[in-house]
This record gives C-alpha cells, sequence and structure tokens, in this order.
C-alpha cells in the first residue's frame, strides 16, 4: 500500500479530501491510474482524491459519525432517494483495501466539480453540471474502464468518479 500525500505522485495529482492528509492506494491501481492518465490529452488531469480509509482510526471513527448524520440528513432532503442511501453512504470498498477510489477531473487546470454540495446536491444540478462536460467525463470514465477500473453504478457516486480496479484473469 502506498500513502500519497497532497500533490503530485507517479505523474497523477493527488488531493485528499477533507479531511484526510493523504490517501492511501494500492500499487497496481495507481499503476491502472497512471496508464489511464496517459491515455488522455495533457488538458484532462485525474486527481485522486480519496482511497483505502482504515475503519478503526479515528478517521474512522469521524466518517462512521458523519455517514449516520448524513444519512439522516439526506433521508430529510430526499425521502424520495433511499434506497440510494446504501450506495451514497456505504464504504463501497474504501475500508476494505486500496483498489477502491475516488477520482475527480482537472481540465486545463481547473477542478471540475459536479457535486458542489457533496451527496446533497440534488439530481437535477448534478445532471446539468455534468451535462457541460459530458464528453469530458465520457472520455475519462472511458480510459478508467479500458484500464480495468469499474464504475460505481449509482449516478452520484458516478459523478465522484468512485471507481474500483479489477484485475483482468488471464
Amino acid at each position: 500500500m502506498l500513502v500519497l500525500p497532497k500533490g503530485e505522485s507517479h505523474g497523477i495529482m493527488v488531493a485528499p479530501r477533507w479531511p484526510s492528509s493523504e490517501v492511501a492506494i494500492d500499487q497496481e491501481t495507481l499503476h491502472k491510474l497512471v496508464e489511464a492518465q496517459s491515455t488522455l490529452p495533457p488538458s484532462i488531469e485525474l486527481l485522486l482524491v480519496r482511497g483505502y480509509e482504515d475503519k478503526s482510526s479515528r478517521l474512522g471513527f469521524f466518517r462512521t459519525l458523519s455517514r449516520w448524520l448524513g444519512i439522516k440528513v439526506f433521508c430529510a432532503c430526499y425521502p424520495g432517494r433511499k434506497d440510494e442511501v446504501g450506495e451514497i453512504f456505504g464504504a463501497n470498498g474504501h475500508d476494505v483495501d486500496g483498489s477502491h477510489v475516488d477520482v475527480s477531473i482537472v481540465l486545463k487546470g481547473k477542478r471540475l466539480r459536479f457535486l458542489p454540495f457533496g451527496v446533497f446536491t440534488s439530481l437535477t444540478r448534478q445532471r446539468a453540471r455534468a451535462a457541460k462536460y459530458l464528453d469530458v467525463v465520457d472520455r475519462v470514465k472511458d480510459a478508467l474502464k479500458q484500464c480495468g477500473f469499474d464504475i460505481h453504478r449509482n449516478e452520484t457516486e458516478s459523478l465522484q468518479i468512485h471507481c474500483d480496479y479489477k484485475p483482468r484473469k488471464a
């Protein structure tokens, strides 16, 4: 497992999601992110924001508490989306190993933010923001898929570009 600080590492930009100060990632997964980056034009950069998170750490406790509170608020705001709670607020493998990562997109030096209010951003706003950059988003997701990543099926998680590296069986 590699632990990457904020900045550039191995050709990938790293910006840990608050309150983290670093991103832990499996070495092969990082290699595949670098490979995906190499297929993109220089104007499009991948930004690694989240990887492995130890659920028994203080930060893990904080995330558990935040998820509990987040679920309550989310269900109050979006009662029709309760069936998404597990996908949005679950650990989604981040507590298992470093092959489950969240990636953002930097376009011409500017980070694209599709979820300005995090997972509390309405689907309508998410779709409107993503529509402006649909070609870029599709290009990034295609590059990741070609390098062995599965993109999360939930629409909100997909815009966070939560992806899981799945080594191909020989």
